[in-house]
């Protein structure tokens, strides 16, 4: 009886420890991402604001320092914008827009347990952000009457990180995780004048693009060491 309670003992701790999800990781990320501009004027009632649909994809690394503690950093190709509504024009005109960007996104990860494969992943961290499309650019219905000029402010700025990550490791140590994210501008990156007519130069009103964004991912870690050849053995 003694024997095969000690035996179980070995078998779990040697089952957390070959799964506990630490050391190198690197592999392919993609998320799904939303966002929309910040009102900073009073917006005509026939005037509404929408998320605009966007995504990432890129490269992540991860190092698991122990099984409570690792960090990630990813280099990512981002596509995010904004969508504005006039009611006033027949059949509500839709202008929209995304831009160009590559970010690097850099977390510290809590880990807590759910199984022994299994983590609950707690992030926490920052973006840099690179603009790299045209930093003005104007849009406008078919009329020309409904107007967006978008002049870009600066085009590098930091974004603060939080997200919460499900994540599974397989019997090859590589590693599936899903997460959910919250991406936070500190500031305007981005001005958007919004007109009404083709010939003012006045605007309706003003709104901010701070670069915010929310989103899901999924990242696909391998193992480094399951990448390397096997040696073969001749006798």
């Amino acid at each position: 009886m003694k024997l095969s309670i000690r035996l179980l003992l070995l078998s779990t701790l040697f089952s957390v420890n070959s799964y506990a999800q630490t050391g190198f990781r690197f592999g392919p990320s993609i998320g799904y991402i939303a966002s929309k501009p910040k009102v900073i004027d009073t917006i005509p009632n026939n005037y509404f604001i929408r998320f605009k649909s966007g995504f990432n994809v890129g490269v992540m690394a991860y190092y698991g320092f122990s099984e409570r503690f690792g960090m990630s950093v990813t280099a990512n190709y981002t596509s995010k914008g904004y969508r504005l509504f006039n009611d006033s024009i027949n059949n509500s005109v839709e202008l929209k827009h995304n831009q160009s960007l590559i970010e690097i996104p850099i977390n510290f990860i809590l880990k807590q347990r759910l199984n022994s494969v299994s983590n609950i992943r707690e992030n926490i961290g920052f973006t840099l952000s690179n603009l790299i499309s045209t930093t003005e650019k104007e849009i406008k219905s078919d009329n020309g009457n409904f107007r967006i000029k978008e002049t870009t402010k600066t085009t590098f700025y930091p974004m603060l990180n939080i997200g919460l990550e499900v994540s599974h490791e397989a019997k090859n140590n590589n590693v599936f995780v899903f997460g959910a994210f919250l991406k936070q501008g500190f500031s305007n990156n981005s001005n958007l004048a919004i007109f009404s007519n083709k010939t003012s130069n006045t605007p309706l009103f003003n709104l901010g693009f701070k670069g915010s964004y929310i989103g899901i991912s999924l990242s696909y870690l391998f193992n480094l060491s399951n990448l390397k050849k096997q040696e073969e053995f001749f006798y």
